[in-house]
């Protein structure tokens, strides 16, 4: 680069424009499911919602990058934009939200937000806020016995 000139701050951080419309489109999708959850609560069809809303852009920005499949996400109740970046469909969150035996998650058994995916490797939330932390650490430990690349990510509120 010569002097004088300048690149966007996405171009730093190695992202592209493609990069940018797919980030935007996962924050959107989350918003929008979340949005959808809310007027199914509100006609009395899912009994109730754990929004999301305001927290889109960090939790997209922190799963952006990650490996589905091959990366661990221990998420909490409202981790709808990591989900989302990750593969879970809107379908399969209002799958879950309603209780529906075709919930890909636990056949309509769990609570709304309480994602998991095999083969996304999302380990199923708790209802108690921090039981992920200890189960996180281990699979990060994990990776680092095997001298594997692996990123653990986890979070909570």
């Amino acid at each position: 680069m010569a002097i004088g000139e300048t690149r966007a701050e996405h171009e730093v951080l190695g992202l592209g424009e493609e990069d940018l419309r797919k980030i935007y489109r996962f924050m959107l999708l989350a918003r929008r499911t979340d949005e959808r959850s809310w007027i199914l609560n509100r006609q009395g069809k899912a009994a109730f919602v754990i929004s999301c809303q305001g927290q889109e852009a960090a939790q997209v920005g922190a799963a952006y990058n990650l490996r589905p499949g091959y990366d661990y996400v221990y998420p909490y109740y409202r981790d709808h934009g990591i989900v989302t970046t990750l593969g879970v469909t809107p379908r399969d969150e209002l799958l879950a939200l309603l209780g529906r035996k075709e919930d890909p998650n636990s056949g309509g058994r769990q609570m709304p937000g309480h994602f998991s995916s095999r083969e996304l490797n999302i380990v199923t939330a708790s209802a108690p806020i921090g039981v992920q932390y200890p189960q996180a650490a281990g699979t990060a430990l994990a990776f680092k016995m095997r001298g594997e690349d692996g990123v653990v990510l986890t979070c909570g509120g």
